[in-house]
């Protein structure tokens, strides 16, 4: 479907089909890549086992996808995005939508008062912003990775590659500059939970130096996605009950893919009111069960974080040195506190704004982090991912601190 769309419409992103690994050198994974290769090759899709794979280090079994789809996600999507506009539709772009009321329809309410009156709605927000009456803030949780794209002294050998055990590794490849960049990701970890979130970056360099040799990384990112209990997206009506408001979420870091099934299933319930695969997907699936030991771990982890984030004990100074974030005890009050580059500090609440749990400091992104459900703050406590809809902020009596 994606490829017939770029054929369509022309569209540069530098679309190519690869064949797709997932390979292991643990033993222990050995016979679940066999299963994986008898499981799909009954339900009509193409897999093979394999002892080698065209990588530079030997692995002990591997399943392979042919005909696997690798583009570049943000050159295909503006080009979609360039031809939305006309026949009554729009893009608002730095317009943060914040709740929605339900009478005579539904009234979008943004964050500076706007009001958009709609029949339908859809939320593909991300983490669900107007996510109370689903209660998804107890339903999904924020999982984060990292990755690097450098230049390397090797070749990139082709394909798509990811392995079965951990810590995650994936590799691919990008078009670059007359050349390549070699991605390489992994070290996930709940939002909030990584410690020395800089060591993680610091794991793959040495995974693509051992593996390829770096001549220089251009780029480094990390970003997170929203996780189900069951491993299935939520895409459908909101609850049961809400038949004009639909959501689209829990990807669980397969977005390109799951957000254009979300497009087509949610298209379908709109215009059709119905779709073969909508029970899979359904958010109020009573299937869901199945998963509640997730359930009961997930949200025991948010408990322990919440009540850990207001008990911790905190510092009785102010020394934090440039680049450095801190928690400390200002005045009584449980205080994060930054140092940037010019030497000035910046002070915020760690109580995120959604549910208020407890923030943690990301050393590696410069942000604040809830450990709980994922929203994440810049050190000068501006929103920088949902759910939470507020600022951090904070009110300090005029004191000079250095």
């Amino acid at each position: 479907f994606i490829n017939k769309i770029i054929e369509e419409n022309e569209i540069d992103c530098d679309f190519s089909w690869q064949p797709s690994y997932i390979y292991t050198n643990s033993e222990e994974y050995i016979e679940q890549i066999q299963n994986e290769v008898k499981t799909a090759s009954a339900l009509g899709i193409k897999a093979s086992y394999q002892e080698e794979t065209p990588l530079p280090f030997k692995v002990k079994a591997a399943v392979r996808f042919d005909g696997q789809a690798q583009f570049h996600p943000r050159k295909y999507l503006l080009a979609l995005a360039a031809k939305i506009p006309g026949q009554g539709s729009n893009i608002f772009e730095q317009t943060k939508a914040v709740d929605i009321e339900e009478e005579n329809g539904c009234t979008v309410i943004t964050d500076s008062g706007i009001r958009v009156h709609a029949s339908k709605v859809i939320i593909a927000s991300h983490y669900p912003f107007y996510d109370k009456p689903g209660l998804y803030f107890t339903r999904i949780y924020p999982d984060r990775s990292y990755i690097l794209a450098v230049r390397a002294k090797s070749k990139y050998p082709g394909g798509m590659y990811i392995n079965a055990e951990q810590p995650a590794r994936s590799l691919r490849s990008q078009p670059y500059e007359n050349g390549e960049l070699i991605l390489v990701g992994g070290e996930h970890h709940k939002t909030g939970h990584g410690e020395n979130t800089n060591q993680h970056y610091e794991n793959l360099l040495s995974f693509a130096e051992d593996t390829f040799g770096v001549i220089s990384v251009p780029y480094r990112w990390s970003t997170q996605d929203c996780m189900t209990m069951d491993g299935v997206p939520y895409i459908g009506h909101l609850t049961s009950n809400k038949k004009d408001i639909y959501v689209a979420t829990g990807f669980q870091k397969w977005g390109m893919t799951s957000s254009t099934v979300s497009a087509l299933i949610i298209r379908d319930l709109i215009m059709e009111g119905d779709n073969p695969w909508k029970e899979v997907f359904d958010p109020s699936r009573t299937t869901i069960a199945a998963s509640a030991k997730n359930f009961i771990k997930e949200n025991a982890d948010v408990a322990g974080n919440f009540i850990s984030g207001k008990l911790m004990s905190v510092p009785e100074n102010l020394d934090v040195k440039k680049g450095e974030g801190k928690i400390m005890d200002i005045d009584g009050y449980k205080t994060g506190v930054y140092r940037d580059s010019d030497d000035k500090l910046h002070f915020v609440d760690t109580s995120c704004t959604h549910l208020g749990c407890g923030l943690k400091w990301n050393d590696a992104e410069k942000t604040w982090d809830c450990p709980c459900h994922g929203s994440r703050f810049g050190y000068t406590g501006d929103i920088v991912e949902g759910p939470a809809l507020k600022s951090i902020g904070i009110e300090l009596k005029e004191k000079m601190y250095s």
